[in-house]
């Protein structure tokens, strides 16, 4: 299940960078023939660009250059307490670093130590491992 919400995650912010190509094809054959109803219009491209580049610079490379990582299973590894980090729904914060993770993962009753193995540039985690009680008790 973690490997499909990885892929799924791939595809989406791939098929968003696509979209956006296409959407910009569409709005510089409008500047080329002089089809703009507004002159701010003139600027859409520029907009989408900007679009284009952040999405890519924050999704869409990283978890390609992380697929590298899932498929040779090669992942950073750490130790974290439960009773330690923040818990979002699809997400902690651990030592000022957030990990994302599917959803309903981690019950909100849980505690204790866990090993995680995520990947090193959106830090996924791929797998976990309960390690047992916090080192205070």
């Amino acid at each position: 299940m973690t490997y499909v919400y990885f892929l799924a995650g791939l595809l989406a912010s791939g098929a968003l960078v696509l979209a956006f190509f296409f959407l910009l094809a569409v709005l510089l054959r409008n500047n080329w023939n002089h089809a703009n109803k507004h002159p701010l219009s003139y600027l859409s491209p520029l907009l989408l660009v900007v679009g284009i580049v952040y999405f890519s610079v924050t999704q869409f490379v990283p978890r390609t250059l992380d697929l590298v990582s899932v498929v040779s299973r090669q992942y950073g590894v750490v130790e974290i307490d439960l009773e330690d980090v923040k818990k979002g729904r699809s997400s902690l914060i651990a030592d000022g670093t957030t990990y994302y993770f599917v959803p309903g993962s981690f019950k909100e009753e849980e505690a204790g130590r866990f090993q995680l193995l995520f990947t090193p540039g959106t830090r996924f985690v791929i797998h976990y491992y309960h390690l047992g009680d916090t080192l205070d008790k």
